[in-house]
């Protein structure tokens, strides 16, 4: 649950931050490397780094595309990174594209009636139920969808003439986001995506990637950290009867133990997460006949 407690955290302070928050992600990517190392790309309105990893073989099987994101309910950039380097000494190109997570602004409304009213805070709390979750308060999914399917687009635009397969892989919020922003826009569509726990930390949409993930088009990966957090738990046994039961021809889910992943600020230090997410990875794209 250790994950699951840093990501409450990290949205909290990130609500505070939102209207700066994409500027900032987005200049910090391109201050952790070395000039030359970005490649900015226009997605919509806004600049987008991605980070260029070459495949080390002469023939690449294709271009894998890693979705990171800062919060720790997804691939950090520093584990991106490690995923890269594992994956480009398989034979695959590789682009690191940091999204940044789209949150609800606080409402201005909501600001200056706060002053009028100093005990409203404080009767809103009492009335929270203790089981409710802070996450449904502040994630946006249909504004993530829009943002994703806004940076996919950019992406697929950017290598659209590139030979082999395309291969993409994302975890937690973001990769319940991949599944939908693809169902709603088919040319999205990639050769095979890694989703590593997908959830959404509200029931209904929670829901609807149990049946995004059974009803998709393309070969799905379904790597589970156990204990990731309540959201991803509930949905783990479900996603894959209801794979079965639509009878999806491609669709393996594999369970990673959640002692395998832990933080490191240094991008050169493989965890054994990474190794395991690497290596799963692999053997998928071999069972595909890549």
């Amino acid at each position: 649950m250790r994950r699951f407690h840093y990501t409450l955290l990290f949205l909290f302070v990130s609500c505070l931050l939102v209207k700066t928050s994409r500027a900032d992600l987005f200049s910090d990517v391109n201050h952790a490397y070395l000039p030359g190392e970005v490649t900015s790309l226009m997605a919509g309105e806004n600049n987008l780094p991605i980070i260029q990893v070459d495949a080390q073989s002469p023939l690449p099987l294709g271009t894998a595309v890693i979705l990171t994101e800062p919060f720790p309910s997804s691939i950090t950039l520093a584990e991106g990174h490690s995923l890269a380097t594992m994956l480009s000494e398989k034979g695959w190109n590789v682009i690191i594209s940091p999204f940044h997570l789209p949150l609800k602004e606080p409402s201005d409304d909501t600001d200056s009636n706060e002053a009028q009213e100093p005990n409203k805070d404080t009767a809103q709390i009492a009335s929270i139920h203790p089981r409710s979750n802070s996450l449904s308060q502040h994630a946006d999914f249909n504004a993530t969808q829009g943002a994703l399917q806004i940076q996919l687009n950019a992406l697929n635009n950017f290598i659209k003439d590139r030979q082999g397969y395309r291969l993409y892989i994302a975890q937690g919020m973001v990769a319940a986001a991949y599944i939908s922003a693809t169902r709603e826009q088919p040319s999205l569509y990639p050769d095979t995506f890694v989703a590593i726990s997908p959830f959404w930390p509200e029931l209904a949409i929670n829901n609807q990637v149990v049946e995004h993930v059974a009803q998709s088009e393309f070969p799905v990966l379904d790597l589970s950290l156990s204990n990731f957090n309540g959201w991803a738990t509930i949905t783990h046994e479900r996603r894959r009867i209801s794979a079965k039961n639509a009878l999806k021809l491609h669709y393996r889910q594999i369970n990673i133990p959640n002692n395998s992943s832990y933080f490191s600020m240094t991008p050169n230090q493989k965890s054994p997460y990474i190794q395991l997410v690497a290596n799963n990875t692999i053997g998928w794209t071999r069972h595909l006949g890549w």
